[in-house]
């Protein structure tokens, strides 16, 4: 059997993680001289925007609250973010950039840009943006209320 018959699937699910593995191996090669990883780079992005709490982020991230907390770990010991309480519930805990992530973040950014112009290059800027739509479409797509569980709930129960 050869590669492509071997790497050929009829699941949506598993070609859209082969396709998520290539790109993040591409990202995270580009962004190797930063320190940073494409996934922790989203997660100092976001963060740019504002803080949030762990739900918020976890929701913005399409990430499960677990995920999140063990992508957050090594963010924190570099401290490049901060979790603090909430000043209007101390249950809840903020997540914010500290100074030091906000420097990185602005110096893996042209990077990042690399990354992003090289795609667009090889893959094409219209397929880019078709994709990036395309995406946002699947992310919106509502079938995980077809389940009748939440975002977060169901990802946490996905296989790897």
């Amino acid at each position: 059997m050869n590669i492509e018959q071997l790497a050929h699937t009829p699941c949506y699910c598993s070609s859209l993680r082969q396709a998520s593995r290539y790109l993040t191996s591409f990202y995270d090669q580009v962004l190797s001289g930063t320190g940073l990883r494409v996934t922790q780079f989203s997660i100092l992005a976001k963060l740019l925007r504002g803080s949030a709490n762990v739900n918020q982020l976890a929701k913005a991230m399409v990430m499960d609250r677990t995920t999140l907390a063990r992508n957050l770990q090594p963010l924190v010991r570099e401290d490049l973010v901060v979790i603090r309480p909430s000043e209007q519930d101390r249950r809840e805990r903020v997540i914010e950039l500290s100074g030091r992530g906000r420097e990185v973040i602005t110096a893996a950014r042209p990077a990042w840009e690399r990354a992003q112009q090289l795609f667009e290059e090889h893959f094409g800027q219209l397929q880019a943006d078709e994709m990036r739509a395309m995406m946002a479409a699947v992310v919106g797509s509502g079938v995980h209320e077809a389940l009748g569980k939440p975002v977060q709930e169901a990802a946490a129960d996905d296989a790897p």
